[in-house]
């Protein structure tokens, strides 16, 4: 094996794991992203360990679940950012830097991600355990309008304020704001990302012979749908398939399932101090029942996905020029999926179900395992970290919850533990969470609430029927409820014991 390798980990945001063509859309075109699946691998059963930005973001750079890391929600802070695999990384001789979303801190009150000139030009200096940094906050022309990637547009020439939106459905209640920007897709924030990355590679060809980790973080496809005017790949509304459909009344669902398609959720006992993470008082059963919302919204989704595509391949491609290909290590994944319109509901929040808990995560390092097979056993955001670790050859002193996935990926087995945890809190008091999936099965525990979940994932893939209350499967709840106490276990900290006493 060669030297140490490069580490480039690439996160969207929002991205069901259904969205490429490799994970078995037929009506996507991904290249790219099939290329890192052809060339590497992809997981079929890749969760994140929380539904909303923030703690799942952690989750990923710490290899800690939130009630390890304690960010548990957006607009929380980092308590310790030594615990980041950028520090872990630089700590060990790896020269660090990001470009992007990072969405570690809060974006609506001070904090590393918005203390600072709004329309600096040169990088942050010691982000997060990052020797550098080029941030993006907000979606949409939002994202536009601070950070360096606002620098960089007013550099090219564009005013901000000047970014023209034309939304489809204006004034009709459009929660996902579908519409087509006038800002051209060179200068989209993709297309940052991926320009800024590049250089970043070509101007450390200055003696600087340290392997490099590379954090991308793309906004992308996080709602509004919007698209540059003149992004011409786009995805046909009418070969789009229709949101997973629900039974008109799905078996014992979660007491607060239905408030979300209802527009009550906001109001309800389930609510805590900020309007819940990715859903306020939308109705969404009504918005996914307009066949032409429904349609057009999806279709704008998807094509976010396939504006992606094009960016990856331009960071494929100058890995190939840079001769680095082989010996860098891709990681591509989202920090959570999207409902949109599966089981009458959009966007996320304290959810289980697939749509928004499956994510994509595709592998590629030539150098260091082979082409394969999709991989079955179930995987998480958290085993990012002790994943690229092990790759980078560092001893890790911190007990991290997540585990190298590298040994299955050079053949040596199945990693030991059964399933994988999602974790959610709307506020300490408010409603959360512990989830347990397993290839087969998912158990949802609420605390402090008489109801739960449980699904049959061989039998009902599309979850219609929540089998926690029959008693029939008590045994089945028991023994998954085991295997959730067990792997919460296996993460506890532990502090040396040099001596007896």
């Amino acid at each position: 094996m060669s030297s140490r390798p490069n580490l480039i980990l690439i996160s969207t945001d929002q991205q069901r794991h259904d969205s490429i063509a490799a994970n078995g859309s037929a009506f996507l075109r991904t290249p790219n992203l099939d290329r890192l699946a052809n060339e590497g691998v992809t997981f079929r059963r890749a969760y994140c360990p929380n539904t909303v930005c923030t703690p799942s973001r952690v989750s990923m750079m710490t290899g800690l679940h939130l009630s390890r890391h304690g960010s548990y929600n957006i607009g929380t802070a980092v308590s310790d950012p030594s615990l980041f695999l950028s520090s872990l990384l630089r700590r060990n001789g790896y020269r660090t830097h990001h470009v992007g979303k990072a969405h570690w801190y809060p974006w609506e009150s001070p904090s590393p991600e918005t203390l600072g000139p709004e329309r600096s030009r040169e990088p942050c200096r010691d982000f997060a355990g990052f020797d550098t940094a080029e941030l993006s906050r907000g979606h949409g022309p939002w994202a536009a309008t601070s950070g360096h990637y606002g620098a960089w547009l007013e550099a090219q020439g564009l005013d901000p304020a000047d970014i023209r939106v034309e939304f489809l459905f204006k004034g009709q209640g459009d929660y996902n704001g579908t519409g087509d920007s006038a800002l051209p897709e060179r200068y989209h924030h993709g297309a940052w990302v991926a320009e800024r990355a590049i250089r970043w590679m070509e101007r450390r060809e200055d003696g600087d012979d340290r392997p490099f980790f590379l954090n991308l973080g793309f906004q992308d496809p996080h709602h509004p749908h919007v698209l540059p005017s003149d992004f011409l790949e786009r995805v046909d509304p009418e070969v789009v398939p229709p949101p997973a459909a629900r039974a008109d009344r799905e078996a014992d669902e979660a007491e607060h399932v239905p408030l979300f398609r209802n527009g009550t959720l906001v109001e309800s006992r389930f609510n805590g101090t900020f309007e819940m993470a990715g859903n306020g008082k939308y109705a969404w059963e009504p918005y996914f029942e307009r066949e032409e919302f429904a349609k057009q919204t999806r279709a704008y989704y998807y094509s976010m996905v396939q504006l992606i595509d094009r960016q990856v391949g331009r960071l494929l491609d100058a890995l190939d020029a840079f001769g680095l290909a082989r010996n860098t290590f891709v990681v591509f994944t989202s920090d959570h999926g999207e409902m949109l319109g599966d089981h009458g509901i959009g966007q996320k929040g304290p959810l289980v179900y697939e749509g928004v808990t499956k994510i994509p995560l595709l592998m590629r390092y030539p150098d260091g395992f082979e082409p394969q097979a999709p991989a079955e056993p179930c995987a998480s955001l958290v085993d990012v970290l002790p994943t690229l670790a092990d790759a980078a050859g560092i001893a890790d002193s911190i007990r991290r919850e997540g585990v190298s996935l590298l040994p299955m990926l050079r053949g040596e087995g199945p990693p030991k533990r059964t399933g994988v945890r999602i974790e959610y809190k709307e506020e300490p008091d408010r409603i959360r969470f512990k989830c347990w999936v397993t290839p087969e099965w998912k158990l949802a525990l609420y605390t402090g609430e008489p109801f739960g979940e449980l699904y049959d994932l061989k039998n009902d893939p599309g979850e219609r029927r929540n089998l926690y209350a029959p008693p029939e499967y008590a045994l089945i709840k028991q023994e998954l409820l085991l295997g959730l106490l067990a792997d919460q276990e296996r993460g506890e900290p532990t502090n040396p014991r040099p001596s007896r006493v």
